[in-house]
């Protein structure tokens, strides 16, 4: 019995929070040692728990209830414009109809607008370069560490070149005040690779402040968190026929099986539009003819010939 419980407890995961916690005190009592001489090298300061990485969790499938159809999102935009400031609405536009991250859209600079910009091929293709993302008064790369560009519609252009007039003395899309300088809220040179003197973007919180107001007013009758705008960008290009791939490159995903898992119920099979409009115009008889003697004649009258070979017979 004794052994049973000790097999029992050997074999008992830790919770993360105590993980985290034992794995803190280690790597900062190491680190005093470094910082007294004791010993050359601070073996644990850049590992981790698990290995130097994040744990990866297999994505599952988005809850319908998780976002807005395009009858919703056009709601939710328009009671913005009547709810908040411009700032928040062209901030809610970008993450609807762009599809960007909180945390992108928040870190945006005046020099990421490329609404001017020209494809050697396709001509005049606006865009924004997302190179950065702030989370807890620190900007850092995108998720996955990969920056990308995405298209701008032409209600968003509009909406961005409207806004950007009004803007003046800063760099920041979105400016705000500086983030605090002592707590677990801080920003410097060495971790942000910023410096905080030429001012800071909009903070989370002053976001979803703005965002509730606007979720009260729309009264859509559930919850639903500023990511749901992101989601309704993904499902509702889905379900108008874009290819996963378009989808996957302009959300930012690691990869397109991301894409796959979330949202896959909302994804179409490539040309479908043509196919079902290929269907609705074929015109074939309402019965069957096998054996009549007027059979050749009706399928004339239908556009169709018995005498026609879709294709070539295989040589002997």
């Amino acid at each position: 019995m004794a052994q049973s419980k000790r097999n029992t407890k050997a074999r008992r995961r830790h919770a993360k929070g105590t993980v985290n916690q034992k794995w803190g005190f280690v790597r900062r009592m190491l680190q005093n040692a470094f910082d007294l001489g004791k010993i050359p090298v601070n073996p644990a300061a850049d590992l981790s728990p698990n290995g130097g990485r994040r744990a990866r969790r297999p994505a599952g499938p988005l809850q319908e209830n998780k976002t807005m159809d395009e009858r919703e999102l056009q709601h939710v935009l328009a009671t913005a414009l009547t709810e908040v400031a411009l700032w928040a609405v062209v901030l809610f536009a970008l993450m609807g109809l762009a599809g960007l991250r909180l945390g992108e859209a928040r870190a945006l600079q005046l020099s990421d607008l490329e609404l001017d910009y020209r494809h050697p091929k396709n001509g005049r293709a606006p865009r924004i370069h997302v190179q950065r993302t702030e989370r807890n008064g620190c900007l850092g790369p995108p998720k996955h560490g990969k920056s990308r560009y995405v298209s701008v519609v032409p209600i968003l252009e509009r909406l961005l070149r409207e806004y950007r007039a009004t803007l003046s003395d800063t760099i920041w899309l979105f400016p705000g005040r500086g983030p605090r300088t002592s707590g677990k809220v801080r920003a410097n040179a060495q971790r942000s690779g910023f410096l905080p003197d030429v001012g800071w973007c909009i903070s989370e919180r002053a976001v979803r402040t703005k965002w509730h107001r606007v979720l009260r007013a729309a009264q859509l009758g559930r919850q639903l968190s500023p990511k749901s705008l992101r989601h309704a960008f993904c499902t509702i290009a889905l379900t108008r026929g874009q290819l996963v791939q378009w989808v996957s490159r302009e959300m930012g995903h690691r990869d397109v099986t991301v894409t796959q898992q979330v949202y896959g119920r909302w994804a179409q099979p490539r040309g479908l539009g043509k196919l079902a409009e290929w269907l609705a115009g074929q015109d074939l008889p309402e019965r069957s003819f096998y054996g009549d003697p007027e059979a050749a004649g009706v399928l004339a009258r239908h556009g169709l010939s018995l005498d026609e070979q879709p294709c070539k017979p295989f040589a002997a």
